[in-house]
Order: C-alpha cells, then structure tokens, then sequence
C-alpha cells in the first residue's frame, strides 16, 4: 500500500507536499475495503470514514450500523456519484451473515 493509499482514518498526517483525499476518494475506498473484507470473509468490522460527510455515521464498525445510517450512507453515495446500492447491498449481505453466525452457535 502506497502512503497516499491510507486511508484518513489512519490518523496519519498529511504533509504540505501530500494532498488529502477528497470525499470520492474517501468514498472509494471506504467500498473498497468494504468489498475486500467482504471477500476475505466478512465486512463486519470496517470502519465507516469520520471524513467523509456531516451527515454520514463515523466512525462506526459497518456491522453496527442500522438500516437508517446505511441509508444515509447510500444518500451519500448518490451526492457523490456513486451508486447507493452498493453499500446498501453490502450491509444486508453483511447482516445476513452474522445471522446466520448466531444460529450456529446455538
């Protein structure tokens, strides 16, 4: 990972010579790590971006977000070009699995 691919979360200071993200880019790779963890097995414990909008949740593991947060994220979304569906899409994938985790282990 490249030190501009961090993402802003990282606590990482941005230097007068490095540009921040903007919120596309923030936006992306928020859905990118979402889409990774997601492959790699679960996206429960990504991290929503604090950088990214007023109105968005920060901050908060994506597994504990509720249907109206991911709905405000999926607004987001559509404020930035991208589709709202994805992460809504996400989110319910991701809710259906730890449902199913916790019948298992009944």
């Amino acid at each position: 990972m490249t030190k501009n691919a961090l993402p802003p979360e990282s606590g990482r200071d941005w230097s007068a010579s490095e540009r921040a993200p903007n919120r596309q880019e923030i936006w992306d790779r928020f859905i990118d790590e979402l889409d990774r963890s997601g492959q790699a097995g679960s996206a429960a414990d990504v991290v929503t971006p604090t950088t990214l909008d007023p109105s968005a949740p920060s901050g908060k593991r994506f597994a504990d977000l509720t249907l109206v947060e991911v709905q405000s994220l999926a607004k987001v979304a559509g404020n930035l070009g991208r589709r709202g569906d994805v992460v809504t899409m996400i989110w319910q994938q991701t809710q259906k699995q730890l449902k199913q985790l916790k019948r298992t282990r009944r």
